[in-house]
């Protein structure tokens, strides 16, 4: 059973390594022994304190974060469906089960366009080609699609 750690009761050392967490891990062969280090902790312990934020919610995960267009993913684009109302629901979790799309929303208030996606491909082509298999296989016929001309920001959310 998970503990009941809360915000409230983190000690100073929770925090730090929330801090460092929210940042990018070292690029190395043992990023979590740097953070140790500079912690001034053991790696067991640094990887028991992360592995109980993820179980008591203070966390939703630990991932990498892939920079797409340095990898040369470099058609992207939100595109917007229009979604009948009483199958937003439906629509919205069919659209999020395609590996191609890394974020869906519901936005009630874009007229009848009111899922919005974001989607990445290679090519324009690739991802023109993936709309239209995505629309065919959902039935989703209305849609706009609103390429990327540049990234402004592109960062993690600083808490602490």
């Amino acid at each position: 059973m998970a503990s009941s750690i809360t915000m409230k009761t983190l000690e100073k050392i929770d925090l730090n390594i929330l801090k460092l967490a929210q940042g990018d891990l070292p690029v190395c062969e043992e990023p979590f022994a740097v953070w140790a280090g500079e912690l001034g902790i053991s790696q067991d312990e640094l990887i028991s304190r992360l592995k109980r934020f993820k179980e008591t919610g203070i966390i939703r995960d630990f991932k990498a974060i892939l920079r797409h267009q340095k990898a040369g993913i470099l058609a992207n684009a939100i595109v917007t469906w229009a979604v009948e109302e009483e199958r937003v629901e439906e629509a919205g979790k069919e659209l999020s089960g395609y590996e191609s799309i890394t974020h869906c929303y519901e936005r009630p208030d874009f007229r009848q366009y009111n899922i919005f996606t974001m989607i990445h491909a290679k090519t324009k082509k690739d991802l023109q080609d993936m709309v239209i298999r995505i629309s065919e296989e959902t039935g989703l016929r209305d849609y706009k699609i609103f390429w990327s001309k540049r990234e402004f920001k592109k960062s993690s959310m600083q808490y602490f």
